[in-house]
Parts: C-alpha cells; structure tokens; sequence
C-alpha cells in the first residue's frame, strides 16, 4: 500500500518565471546570457561592449529584438540596426538607456536615454532623451524611425526605471533630474511618464522632492511598482543615503518612506547597485568602500525590519561590485569588474527572499567567456519579473496546486505540466504518474496580453521498502521474548545510506491514527512472531509504509576464555584502564568456538546494549576489568547468540624511584649512591639517554651525571607487561661569587672581602694551599699588590671548586735601578687588559718636569733613566688615571724614591 506525506517547510520548487522580454540579457564587454524557461545559458554573440548600462528586449515569443547602451542599437543578428548609431546617450551612466514596448501593438519600442553634458558627436545639448524602433516587412531587423528626441532638458540623473500601470495595459516610466538645466544641483523632481497606445504622455506626473538627490546610481521598483529605491551616490562631505518611496502606480504619486543609511560611522560609502527581492521585503545595495566592496541587504518590511535593518552579505577587497539585477529565475544577479580589468564571472543572490546569509550570495558559474562583466546588467521594466506560477514541490501521488501572480490581474490560464497534460484555469491542479523533474509552462491572459511563464517542478519519489522481512534477536531464557531494537531492521527494509525517518507501530491502525511506538530502541514484544509496522519518510517527507515480524531465538556460546592486556597499552599509566582489539578479539573467539567468518561479531558493555545493537564498542575500545558481551550476527543479521567473558588489565609493574638524584662532582670522593627497582618485578634494564641498557642487575650505582630511565618487566597471567621512569643524575649547584670588594685605600694593609651564593659552607684560599673560613664569606688582610687568585671549596668536598682572578692595585714606595735583577723597575701592580681598559701615568721630577709615560700594560716599568742617562736618587711624584672595564675612572697620584746603592 502506497501513502504520501508532504513536508510544505522542505518542499520549496524551483521558482521560475519567465516573462519573454527579459529573456536576452547583452551587457558588459560581449557579454550575453539567455534565461529561456529559466534555464541559463552563456551566449557568445554580443557585438555591444559597455561600459555601464545597457537594455535588451525580446518580443512575448521569445525573440531577441534588439539591445542598446544608450549611443548605439543593434539588431537581433548583432549589427548595428539602420539609423542605430549616434544616438544621444552616455554610455557611461549606470542605467544608461531602458526599452518600453509601445502598448497595443506588436512592432514599436521606445529607448530612453540621456547626458548630463552637451556633445558635438552626436551634436546634442544634455537632457534626456528617445528613439522610436519600428519593425516592418520592410524593416524586419528593425529600424530606428525617430531618434534624439528630447524628453526633458532639465539636468538628468542616470537613472532609468519602468513598471507596468496598475491596470496592465500601459507603462510608468520614471525619470529623476533637476529642477533646470544646471548639471551640478542636485536633483529634486520625479517625472513619471504614462507610455499607453498612443504614445508617451509628455504630461508627466512631477514629484517634487524637499530634499536632493545624488546623480549618480540605480533607481528601481519593486516588481508590484509600489516601493520605489533610489540611492545616491557621492563621494562628498554629503551624506550618502538609500531613499525609499511608495509608488502609486495607478495615479504615479509617489510619497517619502523614510532613508536607508549606508555609510558606517566615520566612514564614506556611496552605494552604487540597486535591486528589490520579489517578495518586496529587502532591498540590495551594492557599495564602494574604498579598497573593499560590498552587498548589504536592509530589511524593509517583516517584524524586524526596524530592529535589525542591514545585513552585510559580501565583503572583499580587489574586486568592484557594481549593478544588481533581478532575473526571471528569481535570482539577483550582480556586476563584478576589477580596477584595471572586466571580470569573466558574475555573482549571484541565490535566495533574495530570505534573510541576511539566507540569500546565499555565490560567485556564478559558469562563466562569461568569451563576454566579460564590466559595471552594468541590462535594465528592464521592473514588473516584468512579477508574473511567475505559484506551487510547491510535492510527492508525486500528491496533487499540485497551481497557480500564478502577474503585475496585472490575470483572466485566464492555459497549463502544460510538462508531463505531455495540460489544464485551463486561473488555479488548477494536477497529479504526477511518476517521479521526476517537469517543466510547467503557463500562458497567464494579463488585461490584452498573453504572458508566458515557466517552473520547474519536482514530484519527489516515495521510499522503495523490501516487504516480508524479519528481524531475529537472541533470546536469553528461550521463552520467545526478546528486547529489540527496531532500527536494526533499517537495512534490511530500505537503503541506510538514505537518511530516511522510520517510525514504528504495533499495528496497522495504530499507523492510521499516528500512534507510534514510544520506544523502539528497547521494545520488547509481548508474543512470539510479532508483527511491528513501520512508516520510512524520505528527505522530501514522502513516506511509505511496510511491516515485518520480530522473532526471539534462544542460541547458547560456549564459554569464553579471559582476555589479558597490560594497563599501559592504553598509553596512560596509572588510569586502570587497557586498551582492547575488537578484531583481534572476534579471531580468537571465532577459533576458540568455530565461528565462521560469515557470523558478524560485535562487542557490548552491557547484555541489553547486545541485544538492541546500541553501544557497540569500536574497533580499538578502552575498557577497565570486567565482564562484556559478544554478541553473533548471521549473514542476514539474525541473532547467533549472544555470550559474557571476562577482559582483565594487567597491573602496570610498579616503580619508586624519584624524579633526580644529585650526587658529588667528583663521586670518588664519597661513598657511592645506589637505587634498587623494585623487586617484585621480574627483570630489569637501566639504560642513559642513548638508550644504551647499562645495567640489568636490580640496583644502580649512580657515578655520572645525565639523563637515564629505568624500564621493568613482569609476567603477569601469561602476558608480560613493562614499566619505564625516566629519572636525572646531577651534580649540586656550582656555588657563584656574590661579592668581591678589593681595598687599596691603606697604603699598609691591601685587604679582599668574598661573599659567595651556594647551599653550603666554604673555605676561601689566595694559593690554592692553606684554606681559612667556614661559612660563605672571608675577609683577606695584608694582600700583596698584583693579580690574585680566589678559591673557594665547600667544606663537604661534594660541589665543584670555583676561583677567579682580581687585580688588587698597588703603587711602589720605591725602587733601586742597580742591574741587579730586583726591584729594577718602578711600575704599578695589578693591572691587567682583562680587568682595565686603559692606563696613564706620568712620572715627574721635584721641579714638575715630566720624566717617563706609562700607557702600555705590558710595559716593564720606568728604569730610572732619564733621555738615556741614569738619575741619581731622589724623590719622584706620579700622577695616574686608570679605566676599568665599566668605564669608571680611577686617578691615584703619590710620591716614590730612587734610591741607588
């Protein structure tokens, strides 16, 4: 038995309209796209390339007429139509020319263009202006019969848009200039144009606005011609806007709405591209905000249109996003060009009726090639996009419901299903023989003409169930009562890669009146043989109904071996926890009971979660000791049985050592140190950072510093587990001179204070010999002058032995120059290049006349000579100016005698 179910929320059809006017778009570089019945295909037959826009009409067959960007015409085998060339408009305004076919006939289209500034080629003032286009036996490709006809001298805009007059016989078209011909005011009247069959109405309907208006960007209605969005684009001090109006389109009053407001707070961003969603709710603007441009969309009717007006739908920088427009498939499409370059894609609002990221900005595929996007889509009479069919995707037993909405009222409808039956009738319905995809055609009667509007539609398949199955669980007391869960039976009935919806009851009324199962992951049947009916919706909310029996079979395992792992197999030590093989449990359990390969085996923690499927622990599973369940399945997933055995984790063989131990710099010198592993493991390894096994004795000594690690075997229920601690070896910090103060000030006594940082008591030494103190401070008295040299030991002869070199500075009282080899020199004591930076001393005679420089460490001294003559004895003076390392400054002066023998 078939059944149906539609799901309106999820069923949404390809909306389509296809008014036949639009169908040809030509813009940009060559660019051209064709949207017959919706489909979109990439023409290359353009001969147009424009700058920024263009208009392109086809007849209400279908049959491209002709296309323009406001200076030139070319017919429909893309040449340049007679009288087509030298018309009057710039090319380089957004919406540079629009097309209205003349009411009433079949054969005369009125282009409107304009310039805001005079030309000599073609030799025109600025305004707006038209050309008549007729076709004829005479003209068949056409012919443009009146061309640069003045429409208005006042200043204009670049914006151009049209709509249908309410009663669907004639056409609105608006225009937007100043109040005279000064091309820099800003522009503050509205000029709505009746275009009925006689002709334009040069009796416009003038708006006068209170408030200006930029000349630059869109204008266009709402595909119902009763909002109207103007923005205006500047790149002034001015703020920039995007106004909102109603329309009239009976009377063409249009009233104030209220401003849009585009730019962010301190920021300047003229909004370009304007577009209208077809439901009328948001409006799309497309902006230019210096290195990045972008889409807003505002929210201008629903509940929340005040409260969150804007959205942001694309953002980038390197890419200019210029002109939106509406297309019979109900898609925006929007204009990209980069600064220096046409892009070969457009993007696409996949969804303008829904909200924010809901729209689905795309880039288009495919692209334009061999065309390119420049800044302008065609420009069309906006409620052209207003007539489209109105259904909604269903199961194909369902019926469809059809019908449509125009910009007028609609008399009568002629269908074609697309299925080879056709229908009559403003709203009719219709019933599919079978699933599949359908093109409907409509051909609406609007006032006097026929529109031709297309969709595609789906009548979604039904699920294909396998009826007469069962479902066997394993019965544990071999009562024929079972759990069950019913979801097992899902590949046996349906495809499971389907995601389709099943839902269970007990019988067949219950499925009638939609009384459900409450829980069919752990139902448990009340009789052997049950019956369960069951109801699989598909993605689509198409359903089909089925039923199978639920039987409970008694099958007995053989008892099971324990498994064995060690806790550390999870790779965590300490959490009791082993990591176990699914796989390599179903082997050993299939040769310990001879289990085919065919049987599925699958593990559970618990009896009930084996018998409802529910819970399977994966392929690698970590568990702690314990009783779990393997549960047999045969090739038709009938139960084989379902049996508990014993998992059983190993404890991890223990090990107490600590994480460092310090031992002697020089471990000679003390009793050796020695770890022990535990002894109730079995073996042992001691190895270095290297990995290199030192020792596999139980004990360690520890006689070098370094990285080390001990690992520890133990056999354990048949298996044999490991341990490893990694542990460090090091020696006691090295102690560190805190403070070295070297006084020269006492003439007599030449004392060193030390002050060490270590963990221990020290003795302190100036020859490596004798050693004094005990405690981490010294004070040597009477130390000679010259370099000395500090060391320092701990008492305990454990932590490395430190010395250091300082310069105690010393000044001879005298010396005797007799050749003797002693004291033959005079020269200061303690300097070093290590310690000082520079050394100056000038040595003078009791009258002030200098005698000798010193300026070089390495100098022996003064000898007592003076230009190569031997002094006598007598009393010198000295004067010396000494740089230490830092930089400071040491001057010492004083007096020495020569004493000669």
């Amino acid at each position: 038995m078939k059944t149906y179910l539609t799901l309106l929320c999820l069923c949404l059809s390809l909306s389509i309209t296809a008014q036949n006017e639009t169908i040809y778009w030509y813009f940009g570089n060559r660019a051209a796209l064709n949207f017959d019945k919706g489909e979109l295909e990439v023409l290359a037959d353009s001969a147009m390339d424009a700058p920024a826009g263009s208009a392109s009409i086809a007849n209400e067959d279908g049959l491209l007429m002709f296309y323009s960007d406001g200076a030139t015409v070319w017919n429909r085998n893309h040449e340049i139509m007679e009288n087509g060339s030298g018309l009057a408009g710039d090319p380089n305004n957004f919406q540079s020319s629009i097309i209205i076919p003349k009411p009433g006939t079949n054969n005369t289209y009125y282009l409107f263009y304009a310039r805001s500034e005079n030309s000599t080629n073609p030799l025109v003032t600025a305004g707006a202006f038209y050309s008549e286009i007729e076709f004829s036996n005479d003209f068949p490709l056409g012919k443009v019969v009146a061309k640069n006809a003045f429409l208005d001298s006042n200043a204009p805009s670049e914006k151009f848009t049209a709509v249908h007059h309410k009663s669907g016989e004639s056409f609105w078209l608006l225009t937007l200039t100043a109040a005279n011909s000064d091309p820099d005011e800003l522009k503050t009247v509205f000029k709505a144009y009746p275009i009925t069959d006689s002709g334009i109405d040069f009796n416009a309907k003038v708006t006068n606005l209170d408030f200006g208006i930029e000349s630059l960007g869109a204008m266009k209605f709402s595909v119902d011609g009763k909002k109207l969005i103007v923005a205006s684009q500047t790149e002034s001090d001015r703020t920039r806007y995007v106004h909102y109006f109603n329309f009239d389109n009976e009377t063409g009053d249009i009233t104030f709405n209220r401003n849009l407001i585009i730019d962010p707070p301190f920021a300047v961003w003229p909004p370009k591209g304007i577009e209208i969603s077809p439901n009328g709710q948001f409006v799309y603007v497309s902006f230019d905000a210096g290195d990045n441009n972008g889409i807003f969309q505002y929210e201008i009717e629903g509940p929340t249109a005040q409260e969150d007006p804007r959205a942001l739908l694309y953002f980038r920088p390197n890419i200019k996003v210029e002109s939106l427009q509406l297309a019979n498939d109900q898609k925006i499409y929007v204009a990209l060009t980069f600064e220096n370059d046409d892009s070969l894609i457009l993007g696409v609002i996949n969804e303008p009726n829904g909200k924010s990221l809901l729209s689905n900005y795309t880039p288009l595929s495919p692209e334009l090639n061999p065309g390119k996007s420049k800044r302008g889509l065609p420009n069309f009479i906006q409620s052209y996009f207003a007539s489209k069919i109105v259904t909604e995707n269903q199961c194909f037993v369902d019926p469809f419901t059809f019908s449509s909405t125009s910009y007028a009222p609609i008399s009568d409808a002629i269908w074609d299903f697309g299925d080879g039956n056709s229908g009559t009738g403003i709203t009719t319905t219709h019933t599919y023989s079978a699933p599949g995809t359908y093109t409907v055609k409509g051909v609406l009667t609007v006032g006097s003409k026929k529109v031709t509007v297309y969709k595609v539609v789906e009548a979604f398949e039904l699920p294909v169930l396998n009826a007469n199955q069962e479902l066997i669980e394993c019965d544990e007391d071999s009562d024929g009562l079972s759990t069950f869960n019913l979801f097992s039976i899902t590949s046996k009935i349906t495809d499971p890669t389907l995601n389709e919806q099943l839902i269970f009851y007990l019988s067949q009324d219950d499925l009638n009146n939609d009384v459900p199962i409450a829980n069919p992951e752990n139902f448990q049947n009340t009789v052997q043989n049950q019956e369960i009916f069951v109801k699989v919706i598909n993605d689509n909310g198409c359903f089909e109904t089925t039923s199978f029996i639920i039987t409970a079979r008694f099958v007995d395992l053989a008892n099971i071996e324990n498994f064995y792992v060690c806790e550390d197999s999870d790779g965590i030590v300490g959490d009791a926890k082993g990591l176990f093989d699914s796989e390599f449990l179903a082997n050993s359990i299939r040769n310990q009971l001879s289990i085919p390969n065919s049987t599925l085996l699958s593990f559970y923690p618990t009896y009930l979660d084996a018998q409802t499927n529910l819970n399977e622990f994966e392929s690698n599973f970590t568990y702690t000791s314990g009783t779990i369940y393997v549960k047999a399945q045969e090739a038709d997933l009938s139960c084989g049985g379902i049996q508990d055995f014993n998992i059983i984790v190993n404890a991890t063989p223990p090990i107490n050592l600590l994480d460092s131990y310090t031992i002697c710099f020089d471990p000679s010198t003390k009793p050796p140190v020695i770890v022990s592993a535990n002894n109730f493991n079995d073996s042992f390894e001691w190895k270095n950072a290297n990995g290199t096994i030192l020792s596999t004795d139980q004990d360690f000594v520890l006689n070098q510093v370094g990285q080390f690690s001990l690992t520890v075997y133990k056999i354990e229920n048949g298996i044999e587990c490991s341990n490893t601690k990694e542990f460090e070896v090091v020696n006691p910090p090295i102690p560190t001179f805190s403070e070295i103060i070297v006084d020269t000030e006492d003439e007599k006594n030449n004392t060193i204070s030390v002050t060490i940082d270590g963990n221990s008591s020290y003795e302190f030494s100036l020859d490596n010999i004798d050693y004094f103190g005990n405690a981490n401070n010294y004070f040597f008295n009477n130390v000679d002058a010259g370099l000395q040299t500090i060391y320092v030991r701990d008492l305990n002869n454990c932590e490395q032995a430190i010395q250091i070199t300082v310069s105690v500075i010393g000044f001879k009282k005298y010396f005797t120059p007799n050749g003797d080899g002693e004291n033959d020199f005079w020269n200061i004591k303690g300097l070093d290049k290590a310690s000082f930076k520079s050394i100056d001393v000038k040595i003078f005679d009791r009258f002030g006349k200098l005698i000798y420089s010193i300026t070089d460490f390495d100098s022996i001294g003064w000898n007592g000579s003076y230009n190569g003559k031997n002094l006598n004895s007598n009393n010198f003076w000295f004067k010396a100016k000494i740089v230490d390392k830092d930089d400071n400054e040491i001057n010492e002066s004083g007096n020495f005698s020569l004493i000669k023998d």
